[in-house]
């Protein structure tokens, strides 16, 4: 199993540069023929999310539905989807980055406390 690291995956969202792009659909074929998932990393997904918001000016319900979609595609596979599926409707609903969400999530499903300044956070997750 191979994982994607931020650029990759970047790549295979925005398709923006041609020979970097053939590159990762050659991976992902070879490893769809391998019948192999490509894991995707919570800390990708979390600066994923950053490069789309601020590079390419991806808003919040355009990089929950890319979220969706790379989850309901069995060439990839997560840290915990279900877990994830709960961060994103969070993160549809509120003001909180996804990388808040996240931590939060996680965090949650950990059995923590989450411990953070963000008043405002914590009234969402509550």
């Amino acid at each position: 199993m191979i994982a994607f690291d931020t650029n990759y995956l970047v790549r295979h969202i925005v398709q923006d540069d041609e020979e970097q792009c053939g590159l990762v659909a050659t991976e992902l074929a070879n490893e769809i023929k391998e019948e192999r998932s490509i894991r995707i990393l919570d800390l990708v997904l979390m600066e994923t999310s950053w490069v789309l918001e601020v590079v390419y000016g991806f808003d919040r319900k355009a990089w929950a539905q890319v979220l969706e979609q790379l989850l309901d595609d069995s060439a990839f596979s997560f840290d915990d989807p279900a877990r994830l599926r709960a961060i994103i409707r969070m993160f549809g609903k509120g003001r909180a980055d996804f990388a808040d969400y996240l931590i939060a999530g996680t965090a949650r499903s950990e059995a923590l406390e989450l411990r953070t300044f963000d008043k405002k956070l914590l009234k969402e997750i509550a």
